[in-house]
Order: C-alpha cells, then structure tokens, then sequence
C-alpha cells in the first residue's frame, strides 16, 4: 500500500475513534467480559447482559475452530442476547505459530481468513492479538528474526482486513514474561506497531500484564494515540477487580486514562469463584474508578 493511502486510512480510523479517545468525554467506559480460564462469556451472555455489561468479549479461536453450525448458534445466541461481541481475544491457537522455524505459511493464511470472517459476522471491532503460545519464539532462535516474522503476520492480518473492507482493528497486547517471551511491555507493543505501519495494527493495555511487568500506569498518556482497547484483572491473583481498595495502581491507571481522554472499552479478563458475584462487584467498581470515585 503506498504511503499516502496508508496515512491517509490511519486519519480516517482515528476521526472514527478507533485510535483516538471518544469524543464524548463524559460517557463513562463501556464494560465487557473476556474469555479466561473457565469464563466463557458465550456460554454466560445473557447472565452477563442482565447484570448490565455492555458487551462480551469471546475467544477468536475457539469459534475459528468450531463448526459453521456452533459458530452460527454462537452468533443467534449471542443477538437474542442484546448484547454484542464488540471485541474478541485469543486470536491464535496455541498450535499456530507465527515465528520460529516451523512456520506454516498457508495454514496460517488460511485461519487468518477465517478467523477474521468470523470475527466480521459478529459485528466485532477490535482482535486482541496476545496468543502467547503462537507468538513465542524457540530457544536458539532470533529474537529479531521473530520481531520481523510478527510484522510480517501483522501486515498479513491487515492485508486481510482492508481486502474484505472490515472495520476490525488487530490489537497487540504487551504479555508478562512468564507467557511470552517477546513484546513484554506497552512500550514494545508501540514499537510493533510502528513497524507494522498498518492503520489495521493498534495496541491494547491490559493492566494485570503491565503491572506484574512493574510498568508505570501512566505509560498509557504516551501510548495513547495507539491504543484501541483495555483489558483487567486485579493483579492480586489475578481475578476480577472487586474494590480499589489497598491497590493504589488502580486509581493511576484509571487517572492517567482520563488525562488522556480515553473512553473506550475496558474487559475484564480474570479468574472468577463465584462468576454473578465477582462479575457485579467488577462492574460496579469499574465504573465508579473511570468516573474518578
């Protein structure tokens, strides 16, 4: 894609508010639930639409890999829910890598058209790519080699959109350590995108990642042109967030999104005990920490 066409597709998705904030500051967040462990917000879309979420967001590979009739029972489910899937997580399988030397470059060409397909029927906006076991690259191979193989896939994935004309945006999630062993923090996951230099590529934020990294919340006032989601989960075990109380990041995290004027949308990705309960208090607190309560 030439240059100008690109600069000019980024200006067009940032007037749309894909990668800038909103333009009515005083909307609160719209909340969501994520899929994570045994959180399935597709098996729970209408308990989730009753305790008032705004959204869902399910796992992308799980329906890549369902049949057509699960993902259009998926799909009707969801609708007769009221609810919509404006986002999706878990964009890979584990199984699909996209560095390292066993690349399958058809196959991956092949679940990228379908698993974009899907995520377009769903009416969904943003893909969060995170995928820790696909992106991670073998011991005794480049690092570099694998940062150029991950643009390379993002250009792919954004060669994909524009062709069918979607809306979606990918964006890349800063994963801990322990999962991943590239694009480790917000900052690298600007740089990423930069490379990629596709207006389709952005950046998510998911606090329970950036803080077990020990990155200062208010790395989003920088990164905020690029971001176009937020994930969450309290990094004291990483379940939902229940109250601010003793966890001074969160009002940070929280502050610096207001500076900058961010009034997107905000999953929580988390581990639930009691999913009604936890799910509640999550929303509650959420709200009352993106008003400044």
């Amino acid at each position: 894609m030439p240059t100008l066409t690109r600069w000019l597709c980024a200006a067009l998705l940032a007037l749309a508010g894909c990668a800038a904030p909103q333009p009515d500051a005083a909307a609160p967040l719209r909340v969501g639930v994520a899929a994570f462990d045994q959180v399935d917000p597709l098996a729970r879309v209408e308990q989730i639409a009753a305790l008032g979420f705004d959204y869902i967001e399910p796992a992308l590979s799980r329906l890549a890999t369902a049949s057509d009739a699960d993902v259009d029972a998926a799909r009707q489910r969801v609708r007769a829910a009221g609810l919509r899937a404006e986002t999706m997580n878990w964009f890979l399988p584990p199984d699909l890598k996209v560095t390292g030397p066993t690349v399958d470059a058809a196959r991956v060409l092949a679940y990228i058209e379908r698993a974009l397909a899907i995520a377009d029927s769903f009416g969904v906006q943003v893909v969060v790519f995170g995928s820790p076991a696909a992106r991670s690259y073998p011991d005794g191979f480049a690092r570099e080699r694998a940062w150029q193989q991950l643009v390379a896939f993002l250009r792919q994935c954004a060669a994909v959109l524009e062709r069918r004309h979607s809306p979606i945006v990918i964006g890349i999630e800063a994963l801990r350590r322990p999962e991943s062993n590239i694009v480790n923090s917000v900052t690298e996951a600007v740089q990423l995108a930069r490379d990629v230099d596709r207006p389709q590529v952005r950046i998510i934020v998911d606090f329970y990642h950036l803080t077990f990294e020990g990155e200062d919340p208010a790395v989003v006032r920088t990164a905020a042109p690029w971001i176009v989601h937020l994930q969450i989960a309290d990094p004291r075990g990483r379940g939902f967030p229940r109250s601010a109380a003793g966890e001074p990041r969160y009002a940070q995290f929280f502050a610096a999104l207001r500076d900058v004027g961010y009034r997107g949308r905000i999953s929580v990705e988390a581990v639930a005990q009691d999913f009604a309960s936890d799910a509640a208090a999550a929303l509650t607190c959420l709200r009352a920490l993106s008003a400044g309560e």
